[in-house]
């Protein structure tokens, strides 16, 4: 959802708000969330697609049920010359809130989208990574996993 720039509406008896999603998150654990305790988040507002490309990759111990111990989501617009016209990659699961790598969106913006960019932008998400150590995972396989995740999702996006 903050890849993509979705917008949450929050409701309580006294009023109602909208918010991004990346300002839905708070960089702490245990106040995790911008929502107070009497408000419901009752509509997610997806901005319309126009050309975007999104992919998101999960790493968990079990199936798709579990909580994810890293998440990569990768958002980016392709020109008709296949060069990156715009592009987001976010880390999740891995930090109290979802973290914005402005470093691998600016290895792809105005390149185009081929291998050595793809993985600039890994690299540059496996740099960024700071993975806490809240989970039986190694911290630093979790960091190396940024990269191949990172790689996976952006791989996800190649046309055709």
């Amino acid at each position: 959802m903050v890849a993509i720039g979705a917008k949450f509406r929050l409701v309580s008896t006294l009023d109602e708000r909208m918010i991004d999603a990346t300002g839905f998150y708070n960089d702490d654990g245990i106040d995790y969330l911008k929502k107070r305790p009497d408000e419901l988040l009752v509509d997610i507002h997806l901005p319309a697609t126009n050309g975007w490309r999104a992919s998101y990759q999960k790493l968990r111990r079990r199936g798709a049920f579990d909580f994810p111990v890293l998440g990569v989501a990768a958002w980016l617009k392709l020109d008709a010359m296949q060069m990156v016209q715009d592009a987001k990659v976010v880390l999740g699961g891995i930090a109290p809130s979802p973290i914005e790598v402005k470093e691998a969106a600016d290895a792809l913006i105005g390149q185009p989208f081929d291998d050595d960019h793809i993985q600039a932008a890994a690299e540059a998400a496996y740099v960024k990574a700071r993975p806490l150590d809240n989970t039986d995972f190694v911290m630093n396989w979790r960091k190396q996993m940024a990269r191949q995740y990172t790689l996976r999702a952006l791989e996800d996006l190649r046309p055709g």
